[in-house]
């Protein structure tokens, strides 16, 4: 029986992990709901801002997750809820999450941000937050079951209205 295998995504696996959120971005009904970062973007976090991880089933890509270490730049989510400015390297964004259509509904993106926290155990990120849209009910289920909790509501991403969710770690 073939299972899926979850692992530290490299640098090769960029394109794939792009090639996929476009996908899910251009079958989307409300393409409100993700925003597609950019391949320089997703080869950046894998490389040198912060790591991702990959599930496959059969060799196929089916999800993936980037992981932030967002630091002291503007757009830190713990600047959105108040944190002082020396907690602000203590911050993880669960930055972007995606899943194959065709793999929907196997907790995946549950297990994804499960496997990051692992990953996280070992360094000193104490608030791991995520934005969230209000419609995607599948992402919030999966944030709010994993323990993160929604502190604010507000336009992010160019006026996209997002929920921002943190989880304290530690």
């Amino acid at each position: 029986m073939n299972e899926m295998i979850y692992r530290i995504a490299e640098i090769k696996d960029a394109m794939e992990i792009h090639s996929l959120m476009e996908q899910v971005y251009e079958q989307l009904d409300d393409q409100t709901l993700y925003v597609c970062d950019g391949l320089s973007f997703v080869q950046e976090h894998l490389s040198e801002k912060g790591f991702g991880l990959v599930v496959t089933f059969e060799e196929q890509l089916v999800g993936g997750l980037i992981v932030r270490f967002p630091q002291m730049e503007k757009d830190n989510l713990g600047l959105d809820i108040g944190l002082p400015e020396s907690e602000l390297c203590h911050v993880a964004h669960m930055e972007s999450v995606v899943v194959h259509p065709d793999f929907r509904g196997r907790g995946i993106q549950s297990k994804l941000l499960q496997k990051a926290e692992e990953v996280l155990k070992k360094d000193q990120y104490q608030y791991l937050m995520a934005t969230v849209a209000p419609k995607n009910a599948a992402s919030i289920r999966s944030f709010e079951n994993n323990g993160y909790q929604c502190v604010k509501t507000k336009e992010k991403y160019g006026g996209f209205l997002r929920r921002i969710y943190l989880k304290k770690f530690h």
